[in-house]
């Protein structure tokens, strides 16, 4: 939908996928992992309610593994990685030298409970949460520790407004359900800092009134990934733009220009874009970009170590 700014400005968004790097680079080769639970963990695990749920310590050990297994299969890099999931006792796997990673389950505790509030008579809203905490850690083939990290996180499900406690408590899911999709969040939270992940974002596109029907033209492309053709389109606008007065204008179409080299990631001429926009208005929002534009350079070298399948000296 298009936003309307100051003095009859309108923009449009585009989304776009860029590949965030891991908070963790994990050097050396990564062909064979193994993600694991350690033995106490099966022993020791802390969870209220279990049965009432149903639910088995080791089917849930079971469910945060392969969630994170699946995950990690999907990130760039491991594309052609074997995984093995154990979740039995798995001493015998540490400093196992056929494996290049040995990702450990070492501890987990899990809470679960229903709260509600009354509104007025009669009115109510019930709430489940499951409140986590569980430890992981890495090995590489050597046996030498490369992560340790806790992960902890409160997920809330409320049931919405019903009346009386009876059916809003009804209306929350299951708690074996929600046991499940609590594993599968604990597996995100650590696969973001052990590997790379796509994230979506958007980038807005100035629609320059002056020139109605290239700017359309122009969004078009870039709405059908055709971006160097919407790139040729603002350069065109700009060349129409021979009056020195018209800076405002500029500074929109090379803030446009920026974007579409970005999306071809092309980051040096995005910046160099983003840059001429400025000299000729200093906008927020530009400066703004340009900061993304500039972080997203320094990812690159920490995405091409983690990417890579290969020894890294």
């Amino acid at each position: 939908m298009p936003v309307l700014l100051p003095a009859c400005v309108t923009i449009r968004h585009c989304p776009i996928e860029t590949l965030q790097p891991a908070r963790l680079t994990i050097e050396g080769p990564k062909n064979v992992i193994a993600i694991c639970a350690s033995e106490d963990v099966f022993s020791e695990s802390i969870m209220t309610n279990e049965t009432a749920t149903g639910v088995p310590t080791d089917s849930l050990i079971a469910n945060i593994l392969f969630s994170l297994q699946r995950i990690w299969e999907k990130a760039p890099g491991y594309e052609d990685t074997r995984f093995y999931v154990y979740i039995m006792d798995t001493d015998e796997l540490y400093g196992a030298s056929n494996f290049d990673i040995v990702v450990h389950l070492d501890r987990l505790q899990i809470d679960n409970a229903y709260f509600g509030q009354e509104y007025d008579f009669d009115v109510w809203e019930a709430y489940l949460f499951i409140q986590y905490s569980a430890k992981w850690s890495v090995q590489n083939n050597s046996g030498e520790l490369i992560d340790e990290y806790t992960c902890y996180d409160l997920i809330v499900w409320p049931s919405g407004v019903h009346r009386g406690k009876l059916e809003a408590v009804e209306h929350l899911p299951d708690v074996k359900d929600a046991w499940w999709d609590m594993g599968i969040a604990l597996a995100q939270d650590y696969i973001a800092r052990i590997a790379p992940q796509w994230k979506t974002g958007m980038r807005h596109i100035y629609m320059v009134n002056k020139f109605p029907d290239l700017s359309q033209r122009a969004y078009t492309a870039m709405q059908n990934e055709a971006y160097a053709r919407a790139f040729d389109i603002w350069e065109t606008m700009l060349l129409l733009c021979r009056k020195v007065l018209q800076k405002e204008v500029k500074s929109q179409i090379t803030y446009n220009m920026a974007v579409a080299y970005e999306f071809q990631n092309q980051l040096d001429q995005a910046i160099y874009w983003a840059q001429r926009s400025i000299e000729m208005k200093k906008k927020s929002k530009t400066v703004a970009y340009l900061k993304l534009l500039r972080e997203r350079q320094q990812y690159q070298m920490q995405l091409d170590m983690q990417t890579s399948t290969q020894n890294i000296q």
